[in-house]
Formats: C-alpha cells, sequence, structure tokens
C-alpha cells in the first residue's frame, strides 16, 4: 500500500517482473545485487475498464533481496500525483521503500544459465550473426567499491569487413549520486555503449529542461563515461 495512487479493488495481488539487468555490487567483503525489472505502465488491475491510470506514467522497480525502489516517470518532471490515501502526500518519481512493511511477500529470485565467454573477433562476429542470446559484462569501479553489470545485449552494431562490434543497449541500471540515504538510490536507469575494450559509455536518465520553457522531462540526457572491462558470452541451449 505504501506506492500505490488509488485504492486497490482486491486485498491481494501478485506481481511477476523479469529482469532486465543484474548489478552487483561489491565493498570491503561485502557483495549485494539488484536487479532492475522489465518496464510497465501504471494501471489498476482486475477491472472491467478505465485499465490505465490517469495521469500515466511509466514503472520500472529496482530490487534487492531487502531493499526496493520504485522509479516512475510521467510527462513531465514534479507531475506531483498524490500517493493513497492523499495524505501520504505527493508520490515520489524515486520512492524507496521497505518491501517488508510494503508488501506481504518479496523476493529477487535469480535463475542462472550457462554460457561461454567469447574471447576471439572471429567467434563474436560468428555467433553475432547467428541468433543465439549474448549477454555482456561491464565491471568498473565506484567511489565504494566495484560495480559487475550483467544485461542481455539486445542491440548490437558489428562488422565482418571493419572487424568490430559495438555494443549499443538497455535499459540497465549506473551507479551514481545517490537519491536518498539508501545503497539502492545510488541507481539510475541507462543505456551502456562499448567496444568490449577498457570504457564504457553510460547515457543516464535525468530530469532534463525543455529548452525555453520551465518544464522538465524525465530524457537519458547524461553521458557518464567510465574505465571499465567489458566481455560478451553466448548462452548455452539447454
Amino acid at each position: 500500500m505504501l506506492t500505490a495512487s488509488q485504492p486497490p479493488p482486491t486485498t491481494l495481488n501478485n506481481v511477476r517482473m523479469p529482469l532486465e539487468c543484474l548489478v552487483t555490487l561489491s565493498w570491503e567483503g561485502k557483495r549485494i545485487e539488484f536487479g532492475l525489472s522489465a518496464s510497465c505502465k501504471t494501471e489498476q488491475v482486475f477491472v472491467e475498464r478505465d485499465v490505465w491510470m490517469q495521469p500515466n506514467a511509466d514503472m520500472c522497480a529496482v530490487s534487492s533481496a531487502d531493499q526496493f525502489m520504485v522509479i516512475k516517470r510521467w510527462d513531465k518532471t514534479d507531475k506531483g500525483v498524490m500517493l493513497y490515501p492523499p495524505s501520504l502526500g505527493a508520490q515520489p518519481e524515486r520512492q524507496y521503500v521497505n518491501p517488508a512493511l510494503a508488501f506481504d511477500t518479496h523476493a529477487l529470485v535469480l535463475r542462472r544459465r550457462p554460457a561461454r565467454r567469447l574471447e576471439a573477433m572471429e567467434e563474436i562476429l560468428e555467433v553475432l550473426s547467428s541468433d543465439e542470446e549474448v549477454v555482456s559484462r561491464t565491471l568498473y569501479g565506484c567511489e565504494i567499491g566495484e560495480v559487475l553489470l550483467e544485461y542481455p545485449v539486445k542491440t548490437v552494431n558489428f562488422s565482418e569487413r571493419h572487424r568490430y562490434y559495438q555494443v549499443d543497449t538497455g535499459p540497465v541500471l549506473f551507479f551514481g549520486e545517490p537519491s536518498g540515504p539508501a545503497l539502492i538510490e545510488h541507481l539510475h536507469l541507462a543505456y551502456v555503449a562499448h567496444l568490449g575494450g577498457s570504457w564504457a559509455e553510460f547515457l543516464v536518465n535525468r530530469p532534463t529542461p525543455l529548452e525555453g520553457t520551465p518544464v522538465s522531462v524525465h530524457h537519458y540526457s547524461e553521458v557518464r563515461r567510465v574505465e571499465a572491462r567489458n566481455s560478451l558470452w553466448a548462452v548455452v541451449s539447454a
């Protein structure tokens, strides 16, 4: 109930959301995993009509075993959509909640599949020319430790003539400036690009002013470049 903006029509509703990427943060011998869910639209459930809430928002979630954050993006920033009941105030665009208090049950479920690392350019180009599933890993440092990002390669450019590939895919999560005190609040929506070498560039979603107006929108507009180690992996069929 802590994240609702409409009175719920049922007393129990389960949600299953597949992951877009996985972030593993390591520091001082500690380790925590965060998953980014697929996006959806804000809605009412188990209703015969008027499913889509107005004003509507893009919505996704970031979750660990014991932390949870809802990210919502309306047609402009600071939309002022109220929580339910309205006495809770306006709904944050990045809302961190304790899942133990917000939900009856909550879990980040990870199902691993075997994969082989693609090393030589010939092998990489051969796999990219096929219909094999490919994932990428990007490892980089942050102010508190190390970030390992794992994500499916949905979009990639490559050329057997010029012998290169360039990953350009997302959404993923970028570890940046926090929006609150919780560790999960360092994570921001982004797209990632790399050539498989020693760097990665992230295009981070930020409140972005519309030129000549007082209005800001949520847009992928901030470029962040990091030193990184990137790799490609082909998922092994069962």
